[in-house]
């Protein structure tokens, strides 16, 4: 190769990598940043959670898309009929509404999922540890035209009516728009203030954000349903944690006061294994308690047993208090 042509194919390469640099500055400079959550710590049972985030979107092209923002909430507090989110911002005027997107509604480039399964499986559920948790996603109700280079600075107010249950849960928040959704890191944001919590309601607390003792799945459901109930033997130190079989001791109380014991050690009542010290029972209630026709469950009050039934452990690692339950559909 003569010396013109290897200084040619050397500039040659020293101008692709500016055009490469210049393309990926222009790239990165589209984006959406929270930049500040305001959500407080505990709200009482039945009262509205009010979040307030701060959001700068900035842009590299001309754009006509809607604003998004998706929750992550309890199943319990049913935030499709029970939230409203509106947004003001230095792109518009006045203060401008969100409306829930349905079930099944296909996210932006993501392939036919919708936003709720899109989230999960991007984002995650924010280290809760219950299965009774969801995304709720919100389209802005217009779609907001922006300029390259516009720098957007975006107020949302969420305000959420929450259940009556005692809950503590890891809340998580994102903001994306109708147009990219999760195709990049740069096109969305998303955050996870912590643990929240619902103080002064009813029921136990539902702990998301603590490792338990037994958990049940699925948090609502009536006497009529398959629940799952687990035990952890390995989160607190406790009689069973070096036990290899474990039995489901059982009192049932019937919406009439009836009382109904199911105390065996049998092929009904044994747990199977699921893990190190992780073991799990699925049961129907109306046939492992023999309900007859008419008679439905009100709660349940159970411990986990050795072979023998002699040893008992409840929610505190010992004999002194049982797990409890209570049916109720959503």
């Amino acid at each position: 190769m003569s010396k013109i042509a290897k200084f040619l194919k050397k500039k040659s390469s020293r101008w692709m990598l500016v055009i490469l640099a210049l393309i990926t500055i222009v790239v990165i400079s589209c984006s959406i940043t929270i930049d500040s959550i305001d959500q407080p710590s505990y709200v009482n049972g039945g009262d509205s959670l009010h979040v307030t985030m701060n959001v700068t979107i900035n842009t590299n092209a001309t754009e006509n898309s809607k604003f998004m923002v998706a929750l992550l909430v309890p199943q319990l507090w049913n935030i499709r009929q029970n939230a409203k989110i509106t947004f003001t911002s230095t792109n518009t005027t006045g203060v401008q509404n969100m409306t829930v997107i349905p079930v099944g509604t296909a996210a932006p480039q993501a392939n036919g999922l919708d936003w709720p399964t899109l989230l999960a499986n991007q984002i995650g559920h924010g280290g809760n540890l219950l299965s009774g948790w969801e995304w709720v996603a919100f389209y802005s109700d217009n779609a907001y035209s922006v300029n390259a280079n516009d720098k957007i600075g975006v107020v949302i107010h969420i305000n959420e009516k929450v259940s009556m249950d005692n809950i503590s849960f890891k809340t998580g928040y994102v903001v994306a728009n109708s147009s990219d959704g999760l195709s990049d890191p740069q096109y969305y944001a998303s955050t996870f203030p912590g643990c929240f919590e619902v103080v002064n309601g009813t029921g136990d607390l539902l702990d998301f954000c603590n490792p338990q003792l037994s958990t049940i799945t699925p948090l609502n459901s009536l006497d009529n349903d398959i629940i799952t109930l687990g035990f952890d033997g390995g989160v607190i130190s406790n009689a069973l944690q070096n036990e290899s079989d474990i039995y489901l001791n059982l009192k049932a109380f019937t919406t009439d006061g009836k009382e109904i014991d199911v105390f065996r050690q049998d092929s009904t009542t044994k747990l199977s294994s699921t893990g190190i010290k992780k073991w799990a029972i699925n049961i129907w209630p109306r046939g492992l308690l023999g309900l007859q026709k008419g008679e439905h469950l009100a709660g349940l009050q159970y411990y986990f047993t050795d072979k023998t039934g002699t040893i008992k452990v409840g929610k505190t690692g010992d004999a002194s208090t049982p797990f409890t339950y209570n049916f109720k559909c959503q």
